[in-house]
């Protein structure tokens, strides 16, 4: 074999693994960003949910409208969850290098940051860009000890938005399910915000 058939050889072996490589990075699945993604396509609307099969712990939500609105919907999405009146609480949601972050902004009225805030935790392995499950991190174990087990569901449907808690080990549980096919009137700005 020549030199220039080999330098030929190398060439074509060359631009063949630099196709194969750019084919597998178009193929590569990125759930965290397609899931963000998805629930972006509802930046600045909001939507009334129900919570389902609610448990004592929950009754101070009983008959409250219950509404979340997407907004802050750059890197880091903002979820305020308005029950009734009270604006103290925000599912915060940012992009990690191997998935999604879940966080729970909870403030006063004065803006001020309640003592038990932002907690939650990275999304598990295997979710999706419709869901996700969140697992409790270690500042969130050390900040509630009780909840050093919980998991924190996020579905985002073409038609449903689906906040869901389970404790492992535990009764304990909470739904809340919002209809993305009637959006409501944008309420006011969660405490803390502008």
């Amino acid at each position: 074999m020549s030199i220039s058939d080999l330098r030929s050889a190398v060439l074509v072996a060359a631009t063949l693994f630099v196709s194969v490589t750019a084919a597998h990075r178009r193929d590569v699945v990125d759930p965290g960003s397609d899931f963000l993604a998805a629930l972006r396509t509802h930046c600045g609307k909001a939507f009334a949910g129900r919570m389902i099969d609610p448990q004592p712990a929950d009754s101070a939500m009983g008959g409250r409208l219950l509404v979340m609105h997407v907004r802050g919907c750059g890197d880091t999405l903002r979820v305020p969850f308005h029950v009734g009146g009270n604006r103290s609480r925000t599912w915060v949601f940012t992009k990690t290098a191997t998935g999604a972050r879940l966080k729970h902004d909870h403030r006063h009225e004065d803006g001020s940051e309640d003592r038990v805030t932002q907690y939650g935790g990275d999304a598990l392995a295997g979710g999706t860009a419709q869901s996700m499950a969140f697992a409790a991190d270690s500042f969130t174990a050390a900040l509630l000890p009780a909840s050093r087990t919980n998991v924190w569901t996020v579905q985002v449907t073409p038609t449903q938005f689906v906040y869901q808690l389970t404790r492992t080990g535990s009764d304990r549980r909470f739904r809340v399910e919002f209809d993305l096919t009637k959006p409501v009137s944008v309420p006011p700005a969660p405490w803390g915000s502008k």
